[in-house]
């Protein structure tokens, strides 16, 4: 029998370090989470100095889309960030959102969806795991490398004119 597609249960339970207890991954994201969630990221960098707009956040997370499934990331009843994976993208998936709301960063969460992500990847005999951070944000650059993330790319005026996106990659 095969193991199931990578990213594609409903509910996930992951372990953060130093949060206690275990926090979930659960898709589809909720309309009204995304929202909600969408307006936070808009006042945080990198989306603020972006002028990303909360709506546009909140499409991107709301959206159903085959292969690029959006979670919901809780910590007991609160909701603690989103993550959004894009499966088979370069002999790997990439992680196209990972956010934690300020009050729930430096608890493990980050570190537990990247462990997660990586083990669903290695389940699928993935090569690769791929995410992108803004170059002004060197603190997301330095969370990626201090979990084997490894500078793959710059990308300049991805986003928006005049910055540059950072493609890092783990290999598997």
């Amino acid at each position: 029998m095969s193991a199931p597609a990578p990213f594609t249960a409903q509910h996930y339970e992951v372990q953060p370090g130093a949060a206690g207890a275990a926090a979930c991954l659960t898709a589809p994201l909720p309309e009204s989470a995304a929202q909600a969630l969408a307006e936070a990221f808009a006042a945080i960098d990198p989306w603020a100095s972006y002028a990303y707009p909360a709506r546009a956040l909140a499409a991107y997370l709301a959206k159903r889309e085959p292969g690029a499934p959006r979670f919901l990331l809780t910590l007991g009843d609160e909701i603690a960030g989103a993550a959004g994976v894009r499966t088979g993208w370069l002999r790997g998936p990439y992680i196209q959102f990972l956010g934690i709301l300020p009050g729930f960063q430096r608890r493990g969460l980050g570190s537990a969806v990247l462990a997660w992500a990586e083990r669903e990847a290695r389940a699928a005999d993935e090569r690769n795991l791929w995410v992108a951070a803004s170059e002004i944000n060197a603190d997301a650059i330095r969370f990626y490398e201090r979990h084997g993330f490894a500078h793959a790319a710059s990308l300049e005026a991805l986003v928006c004119d005049g910055r540059t996106e950072i493609l890092l990659r783990k290999r598997l």
